[in-house]
């Protein structure tokens, strides 16, 4: 059974609902991160996470279109860190500090951005949320809330959790600080450079949407986009790994999930979809799946 189409507003009232719904839950989920105040900062986080979810699915089912979570992944970082820094105290901040927020906080705004002026309003939604409204039918809505909303959020959540080590070990700044922030960096421009990449080819092309993407970082990897998200949340967990590498291992459980979220899931159903195209086939074949790398003749 198809899922109801979403309602359609003009382009202002789309991006003022999403506005809201993203003040919401912040509001939402800082009141109950206040609430989990003598628990472990990592449950304080996870409840608050959860809570900020819950209000962003309930939004998505009121008006019909599950895209309204895409944002929460890179929304949901900076609140987090935010958090991080006001418990720590904004006066105590040191060069470690800054170093995280300055990642953290281009890559955030940066996405958002990208997500922003790519998105057409609420008459649009992910294909891959329609896909899956078909295949489950009546039982869309718990799938979407488990799949779309709350399935992301966790990895979101993990990826996160190396920011505690970072925000409150005060120790002198080592080697991995710096090479963790170089590979945050790196990815960030990596990512950028894919989006506007990928933004132009289309734009330049709107008339021939069979056309397979081949220009700039598209020669060299089928998703350099995606490249540069994990190693994103690589650099994230180098900068906490170095401070006690023994006993921030267990941090890497976010970094590894990214991987086997994007290339088990993102990147299928990104190449299932391409390979209706009729010359991807022969690019697939030639080009790196995922790390950049010379072409094969």
């Amino acid at each position: 059974m198809p899922k109801e189409q979403g309602v359609r507003y003009s382009f202002i009232t789309d991006r003022m609902i999403v506005l809201l719904a993203y003040v919401t839950a912040i509001f939402g989920a800082w009141f109950s991160m206040t609430l989990f105040s003598e628990y472990e900062l990592w449950l304080q986080i996870a409840f608050g996470d959860f809570i900020g979810t819950i209000i962003i699915f309930i939004f998505s089912m009121l008006m019909k279109n599950s895209s309204i979570y895409d944002p929460y992944w890179s929304v949901a970082p900076i609140i987090i860190l935010l958090y991080l820094l006001i418990i720590h105290g904004i006066p105590a901040i040191n060069l470690r500090i800054i170093l995280i927020t300055v990642v953290v906080a281009w890559w955030g705004v940066r996405l958002t951005r990208n997500w922003l002026r790519s998105w057409p309003g609420l008459e649009h939604e992910d294909w891959r949320y329609i896909q899956l409204a078909h295949i489950s039918g009546r039982f869309y809505w718990p799938v979407s809330f488990l799949g779309i909303h709350l399935l992301p959020t966790i990895v979101v959540f993990f990826g996160c959790l190396p920011l505690i080590p970072i925000v409150f070990t005060d120790a002198s700044l080592v080697l991995t600080d710096f090479s963790g922030f170089f590979i945050s960096l790196v990815a960030i421009e990596i990512e950028r450079r894919a989006d506007n990449q990928l933004r132009k080819f289309k734009l330049e092309n709107r008339q021939s949407s069979g056309l397979v993407c081949n220009i700039g970082l598209w020669k060299y990897s089928r998703h350099p986009n995606y490249f540069g998200e994990i190693a994103f949340w690589g650099g994230i967990f180098v900068m906490a790994y170095g401070l006690n590498p023994l006993g921030n291992i267990i941090y890497g459980v976010g970094f590894i999930g990214m991987i086997v979220l994007f290339v088990f899931v993102s990147i299928p159903m990104m190449e299932k979809r391409q390979l209706q195209k009729e010359d991807y086939a022969l690019y697939r074949r030639e080009v790196s799946m995922l790390v950049p790398w010379f072409r094969k003749s």
